[in-house]
């Protein structure tokens, strides 16, 4: 009997053992980025030193059954792509369907972002700004970089119903 105890806990042992998974994403095991372990170099690739960008957000969708619309949340991300250079975000402006301004996020200030950096910007479901809200968002680099991807990600999670837009952003101006 007390080999089988013996033999039942060194399986038991072993099999919580096997579950046991490894933190590969941990804050710990950060390193910095080699821009040069990559090969392949900026030859074909735009490069430019600064954009505006006209953003669609969908902050409440309508439906065609009865007055009800979808209040959505969104979220904007702004990703520097470029391996080496930085990029100042000036001015992100959030305006309502009717082209009034909802809502600076910068108040006048400028976000700078480091290579490959990302910053975000968080429109609430409580916003009503409606089916034409969008974004205005300057950018601009001492250099030469390669031109930022800017994203949203409207949603809507609530009343069991699942609504979700993903938008990329519009160049209306460009600085070569």
């Amino acid at each position: 009997m007390k080999n089988l105890i013996l033999v039942f806990s060194i399986l038991i042992f072993i099999s919580c053992k096997q579950n046991e998974k490894v933190d590969t994403f941990s804050q710990e095991k950060l390193v910095d980025f080699k821009p040069d372990s990559y090969e392949l170099k900026y030859d074909n690739i735009k490069q430019i030193k600064g954009q505006v960008l006209y953003m669609p957000i969908y902050s409440n969708i309508p439906r065609n059954i009865d007055s009800y619309e979808f209040d959505m949340s969104a979220f904007v991300t702004f990703h520097n792509t470029d391996f080496t250079n930085k990029v100042i975000i000036q001015k992100v402006q959030y305006f309502d369907t009717k082209g009034r301004m909802v809502h600076d996020f910068l108040e006048g200030k400028v976000q700078e972002l480091a290579p490959l950096e990302t910053k975000d910007f968080y429109v609430p479901y409580r916003d009503k700004s409606g089916i034409g809200a969008n974004f205005l968002i300057e950018w601009v680099s001492d250099s030469l970089v390669t031109e930022p991807l800017v994203e949203s990600v409207t949603i809507s999670l609530k009343n069991h119903y699942s609504v979700a837009v993903l938008s990329q952003g519009k160049v209306i101006k460009e600085l070569k």
